[in-house]
């Protein structure tokens, strides 16, 4: 035996001479191969998602432009978009197309189903809100608003110390009072990574425009906060306005500000005026899953008032409790009471206070009791504080969204003594609504 026949070691049993390199090339090759075989078995699977993906493209849209249009969302509570106008003017401009798009997503075939599943696939995701919505705790639907609009919230508050500064120069005691947004009392129901960071930002702002401008005002969000902290329901868990206790504890802030006792919260009877009501942020959401709301009025002695709306439409028209007077050429609904109850039939149940949001409302107690007038610039926050005002005052109450008038000037002529600006943050940073206080004071819009 040589050297090198010595130095050679024997095979074991069973491992192949010469070991195949393996190559990208080659493996790609097994998986095309693979690819290849599984195709016939796999080409059934893949024609049936075929059908079925254009089967829903043109059910769906058959039925689009087969299915009436609704006018209105009865679950969103809001107007739907209708079928565009065609013309050059809107083609060219590209108005045609953002009319089409919103016409197209607010007709969708079974759109609130649809909505709902959305919902129900952000939350399996852990998202924790949808359609600007955040699902907190204990059934809590809040509308999230990181980024208000502090150019309105400035003008709004201008117009305001203005008019404040006017009417107590005239000898019109001005309560200016202005409540927090559920984002911003109810922060302890919100998961903890949206914290309170933004809404103590703006009402750090507010102080800061207040201030500049000599504006006082009654902070009706630290009081309201404090006491959601503590359990109590203050604002309403699928709507974005404080419930009737939340409206109580308010109505006691603003007594003390102008000067009178309020009545205590014992003194009323509670009526369960609807155990089904979803509200606005609800409708946004999606979360149908979530439990619906109770409506509470707050009920004081024998409440034989009077309500006048400056109602143009006739639309209460056959209520109950209702007739149509017209007086100087303008009309009014005339109720006699301060609830419309047909509204607790409907989707916007919270309409029931005040029967919603119109320019000119007027509340008197009947009887020959001489009672002081209270002007409420408002928003609908108002409408369920109003229960509690009227057993101390008459009230007129003007939403300068629809009411454009120098109000100053319809203080002079209207004898008016006592205001009370009462206001959502929402309302403050979302349009310049308060712009026209400055009517008549010297500003922009005249004497």
């Amino acid at each position: 035996m040589d050297d090198k026949t010595k130095n050679v070691q024997p095979i074991p049993a069973g491992v192949p001479a010469k070991k195949e390199r393996i190559t990208a090339d080659g493996e790609a090759e097994k998986y095309l191969q693979l690819q290849m075989r599984m195709k016939k078995e796999s080409r059934g699977a893949d024609i049936l998602l075929i059908l079925l993906t254009l089967g829903f493209i043109y059910v769906m849209a058959i039925l689009f432009w087969v299915l009436p249009d609704s006018d209105f969302s009865a679950q969103e509570n809001r107007v739907l978009a209708t079928a565009p106008e065609v013309s050059a003017e809107n083609f060219f401009s590209g108005k045609l197309t953002e009319e089409v798009s919103k016409y197209m997503a607010d007709q969708f075939p079974f759109r609130d189903f649809f909505v709902g599943m959305k919902a129900f696939s952000e939350t399996v995701q852990l998202k924790g809100q949808n359609n600007g919505v955040i699902f907190g705790s204990d059934g809590y639907l809040t509308a999230r608003a990181d980024y208000p609009n502090e150019e309105y919230l400035e003008t709004n508050l201008d117009a305001a110390a203005a008019f404040q500064q006017a009417a107590e120069e005239r000898g019109i005691r001005c309560v200016a009072a202005f409540a927090g947004r559920k984002q911003d009392v109810c922060d302890t129901y919100l998961p903890a990574v949206y914290g309170s960071y933004y809404s103590d930002r703006i009402w750090g702002i507010l102080d800061d425009i207040a201030g500049e401008d000599g504006l006082s005002y009654l902070n009706l969000r630290d009081p309201l906060r404090s006491r959601a902290a503590d359990g109590e329901a203050v604002y309403y868990r699928t709507d974005h306005h404080w419930t009737s206790l939340g409206a109580y504890y308010a109505y006691a802030q603003v007594m003390e500000s102008l000067g009178s006792a309020p009545l205590a919260l014992g003194a009323f009877t509670v009526e369960e005026a609807s155990d089904d009501f979803y509200g606005t942020t609800w409708s946004a959401s999606g979360a149908k899953w979530v439990a619906p709301d109770t409506i509470e009025y707050y009920h004081f002695g024998d409440e034989d008032f009077t309500m006048e709306i400056q109602d143009s439409s006739g639309q209460f028209e056959g209520y109950e409790g209702c007739t149509y007077e017209e007086r100087d050429g303008v009309q009014y609904a005339v109720f006699d009471s301060m609830y419309v109850r047909e509204f607790l039939e409907e989707k916007d149940q919270y309409a029931s206070f005040m029967g919603g949001n119109f320019g000119y409302t007027r509340i008197t107690k009947n009887g020959d009791e001489d009672r002081e007038t209270l002007l409420v610039l408002k928003d609908s926050f108002a409408h369920s504080m109003v229960p509690f005002l009227a057993q101390h005052y008459d009230l007129i109450l003007i939403d300068l969204r629809y009411y454009r008038e120098s109000m100053i000037r319809f203080c002079e002529e209207n004898d008016i003594d006592q205001v009370l600006m009462l206001y959502n943050m929402e309302t403050l940073t979302e349009g310049e609504y308060l712009r026209t206080l400055e009517a008549g004071l010297g500003s922009s819009f005249g004497e």
